[in-house]
């Protein structure tokens, strides 16, 4: 499928210990076009491999917010935009499905879930036999807008170079049936919480992403610590779609009967 007739994009800031590679596999032709922002120190890295190349330094959102300036007539073709952090492994059949399914259900803002990996939020695993689950949020690593979204939120992305706490903003763009955590679609987390290249760079600054968690919450209000330690810990029960041809599911129990009726006869 040429450029110009991809309706979504994935764009990614990347650095060395890049797995971007994984989402242009080649399992399926792509439904999407590659925007890499390249901010390491190997001049040229994934250039080979992107739709759109730039080179500059810095955060992911701020390097997002960046690119929206410079590039927003690029961005502006598309439909749908995932934004997830290099280091989240994904074939492009999963991707294709991912975007797939985002229209499908009419979202807004959503996420793969994460099948492999670690995680802050244990909500954010993934259900088997679930499609989706709607969600009061989503998390930095690996959001998907659609455009209008994006440009919704952009804003937010400079609000602190951590991107710490923008999470907690963009529920309040959305309405609940606009949001969702895709279960059908699982990625893997390859990096290490808060010891990846990105967290090195911020303490070299003196950037404490706490602080800056904080200052989003003071800023802007509306946290609700409940709800947060639920979703840390994966006890919320949130409204899900299943998938009825999983085990389990109604296709699945429809045929498991009608097997066990003609066993009986």
């Amino acid at each position: 499928m040429s450029a110009a007739l991809r309706r979504n994009l994935v764009i990614s800031p990347i650095g060395q210990e890049s797995v971007h590679t994984s989402w242009i596999d080649g399992s399926d032709a792509r439904t999407f076009d590659l925007f890499l922002i390249h901010y390491g120190t190997r001049p040229g890295f994934g250039r080979e491999d992107a739709t759109y190349y730039i080179e500059r330094k810095g955060f992911k959102f701020e390097l997002l917010y960046s690119a929206l300036q410079t590039h927003g007539e690029v961005l502006g073709r598309y439909a749908n935009i995932w934004c997830p952090d290099c280091d989240v492994r994904a074939s492009t059949r999963s991707v294709n499905r991912l975007f797939e399914l985002f229209d499908e259900y009419h979202l807004q803002m959503a996420q793969p879930s994460i099948a492999q990996g670690e995680v802050s939020y244990q909500s954010l695993r993934q259900r088997p036999g679930v499609i989706l689950r709607y969600t009061p949020f989503v998390e930095v690593m690996c959001p998907i807008f659609t455009r209008q979204a994006f440009w919704r939120v952009s804003p937010t992305f400079v609000e602190n170079r951590s991107g710490w706490g923008l999470d907690l903003i963009w529920p309040r763009y959305f309405q609940p049936h606009e949001m969702a955590i895709l279960d059908q679609v699982g990625v893997e987390h390859t990096g290490k919480l808060l010891r990846g290249e990105s967290y090195q760079k911020l303490a070299q600054l003196g950037i404490n992403p706490g602080q800056d968690l904080e200052r989003a919450i003071e800023k802007f209000g509306g946290f609700k610590r409940r709800l947060h330690r639920k979703l840390v810990r994966g006890s919320i029960r949130l409204p899900e779609i299943r998938d009825p041809s999983a085990p389990g599911g109604l296709v699945s129990r429809i045929f498991k009967r009608l097997r066990l009726g003609r066993k009986a006869a």
